[in-house]
């Protein structure tokens, strides 16, 4: 065993090196969530808020709805006319040559600020549909944010973990090719080659019994010496370690590539709601911290109920549908019209009235009479039904915001819960291969284990930052029914 440990004690000095690297990358992952180290990200959700098409065309939406405002609220354009005789009208006071007239319709009392509230209201609507949009942009950018984090971290584990089992590949190679086997049983012989077969079933037990059979089952024969038996147990042990440490080393390397084109997928879909080029660089930083709710959990329905962007917009609608029905009936009363009339008298030779050759003014007031009652209650029915509409599709949309937040209630605890459980795992997986790389260091034995156990270590370091990335995903899930979205 001596003679073991010399030939492999600078491969040993190697993979505690790296052990200790990726050893210390996972505890520096599970505690990193106590490190406030994102103040990328709102510099990022500030891009996306100017960039992104899909919001700056809401935005656009409800400028123009704002417009209406001012297009409903005026009064009817005046109607005016110009009248010329092309030979003068011979009147009393002298020959009228021409008119000139102006008239100003008025709808009734009330009618026009209906329509301006009708108006208001919309553009109210609108600008509720432009919160959802940026609250669902924003809701995108952090999702896409944390996955970008989870593949790096994942990317930079898995990098760790292959350099360790390559110095754990180098090891058992020195094992294999050494001579005089991983047990002190192959050192001392017996005489019988059946005391030998207990000696060979001895050096595969730190592989954990799985090669003890073929060991005991080579029977020695011929004077075939126990020190025989043992070195070809050795060998044979040996290579299976190599070659499953190999096998090992291939499937993390498959999933490195694997990670690699999610990450650059995620890059180019995170660029693209930033609206800029898909090859653009991202400055993603070494920590993913834990959000926090800026409420409590149990008032996050209540919250939803208040602030939800969508039922913020059904209930524009439903007043702007009633403020259309008392449109709808004021516009059923007549409209009322002022002007004036400027006739244009040219003198006449001969007439001696006083009145001769002065122009007349004459006001003017008239009136509609809305007598087809037809479409004016058909109008009124029309806002009626569409309130109703709104006020249904409210209600849906309530259940729907409910449902929603059961879900999410059920996505933050659960993943709540998994932070701490892949914390504690990968604590105790950690302390397990500690122990099992100082056994393997001093006795060569349990290889087997060793690898195992660190494929727990990764395992656990993966699922720990997957859990973090779900808990803000459902963070930013509640933060954008909440409506209380900032950067």
């Amino acid at each position: 065993m001596n003679s073991f440990k010399f030939k492999v004690s600078g491969f040993t000095f190697q993979i505690v090196h790296a052990f200790k690297g990726i050893v210390g990358l996972t505890l520096f992952l599970l505690f990193s969530s106590t490190v406030h180290a994102q103040d990328s990200l709102s510099v990022y959700l500030e891009l996306a808020a100017k960039n992104n098409p899909g919001v700056k065309a809401a935005f656009s939406q409800y400028l123009a709805a704002l417009e209406k405002v001012p297009q409903v609220g005026s009064l009817p354009d005046p109607q005016g006319s110009l009248d010329f005789f092309l030979k003068p009208m011979e009147l009393l006071n002298g020959n009228q040559v021409g008119s000139i007239s102006a008239m100003q319709m008025f709808p009734w009392f009330g009618t026009l600020k209906s329509a301006k509230d009708e108006a208001s209201l919309m553009a109210k609507a609108q600008f509720e549909l432009f919160q959802e949009n940026k609250a669902g942009l924003f809701y995108n950018v952090k999702t896409s944010w944390y996955q970008l984090a989870k593949a790096k971290y994942g990317i930079t584990l898995i990098n760790q973990n292959i350099a360790l089992l390559e110095s754990l590949e180098k090891l058992a190679l020195v094992k294999f090719q050494s001579p005089g086997g991983n047990s002190s049983g192959s050192g001392s012989s017996s005489g019988s080659g059946m005391q030998g077969a207990p000696s060979a079933s001895g050096n595969s037990g730190g592989m954990g019994g799985m090669n003890s059979q073929p060991a005991a089952s080579v029977q020695p024969q011929s004077g075939m010496s126990s020190g025989a038996s043992g070195g070809m147990g050795s060998k044979s042990t040996g290579l299976a370690d190599v070659l499953r440490v190999r096998m090992e080393i291939l499937d993390q390397k498959n999933q490195l590539s694997l990670l690699k084109d999610q990450l650059k997928t995620e890059e180019a879909n995170f660029n693209s709601l930033l609206n800029r080029d898909q090859n653009s660089a991202i400055e993603i930083p070494d920590t993913l911290k834990m959000e926090t709710l800026s409420v409590s959990k149990l008032a996050v329905a209540d919250s939803i109920l208040s602030n939800n962007p969508m039922l913020a917009m059904f209930d524009a609608e439903g007043q702007a549908y009633s403020a259309m029905a008392d449109k709808a009936r004021k516009m059923g009363l007549p409209m009322l019209g002022v002007g004036l009339n400027y006739m244009v008298i040219q003198q006449q030779e001969g007439n001696q009235s006083m009145m001769n050759g002065k122009d007349m003014v004459m006001p003017m007031l008239n009136f509609t009479i809305p007598i087809y009652r037809k479409k004016y209650t058909a109008m009124q029915k029309e806002a009626r039904y569409l309130q109703e509409s709104t006020m249904l599709k409210s209600d849906e949309m309530k259940n729907m915001l409910l449902l929603e937040y059961r879900q999410l209630v059920q996505n933050y605890s659960d993943a709540e819960r998994r932070v701490e459980l892949y914390r504690e795992q990968a604590d105790l997986a950690n302390r397990t291969a500690k122990l099992l790389l100082a056994g393997f260091t001093s006795t060569g034995t349990d290889f087997e284990e060793i690898l195992r156990i660190q494929y727990k270590v990764l395992e656990y370091g993966l699922k720990h930052i997957e859990a973090i990335a779900d808990y803000n995903t459902a963070v930013a899930n509640a933060e954008k029914l909440m409506n209380k979205v900032t950067y």
